[in-house]
């Protein structure tokens, strides 16, 4: 007596080449995108919506008053932490205003956290009309090691912004 096919009677020896076939074909058409951006091309998401430029470095032409700010933002961050590193920023301006913030860093959480905030709460009159993405680094220094200064400040610079080039 032969009996009709029916789902819940496959064999294991049917159900793996069929999910093995699927799990190819679904790892194919998702590593397409991945492997097609271009070098030159950054993305950061804004509300869901991915911003994707090349990176400008350009950030003391287009944020005139940064260091200050993120010198005054971020000292207590600083004197709190104690640790020393590099966070690679990056930030979306939007006709003058930051409106994505970006950041990466083996630094702690709550480091990242008020670099994202100060970064957040600066200006660029200087930035070009429409979007724009921008990308830096902000170092935690030993003040020791940094001999530079803030215009106009007595003391060593604690937090440095580096333009990337």
């Amino acid at each position: 007596m032969h009996t009709p096919f029916h789902r819940a009677r496959r064999t294991p020896a049917l159900h793996r080449p069929f999910a093995g076939l699927a799990c190819a074909a679904a790892l194919a058409l998702g590593a397409g995108p991945a492997l097609a951006q271009s070098a030159g091309v950054d993305r950061v998401e804004i509300s869901g919506h991915v911003v994707e430029a090349p990176p400008r470095y350009d950030v003391h032409a287009s944020c005139t008053q940064i260091e200050p700010k993120l010198q005054e933002e971020l000292l207590r961050t600083w004197w709190r932490e104690r640790d020393y590193g590099v966070v690679d920023v990056r930030f979306v301006v939007t006709d003058g205003k930051v409106t994505a913030v970006n950041t990466r860093s083996g630094l702690s959480f709550r480091a990242m956290r008020d670099v994202r905030n100060a970064v957040g709460h600066l200006e660029c009159p200087g930035a070009q009309a429409g979007t724009s993405l921008y990308r830096m680094h902000v170092v935690f220094a030993d003040p020791d090691r940094m001999p530079d200064t803030v215009a106009g400040a007595d003391q060593p610079s604690r937090i440095a912004l580096v333009e990337i080039r």
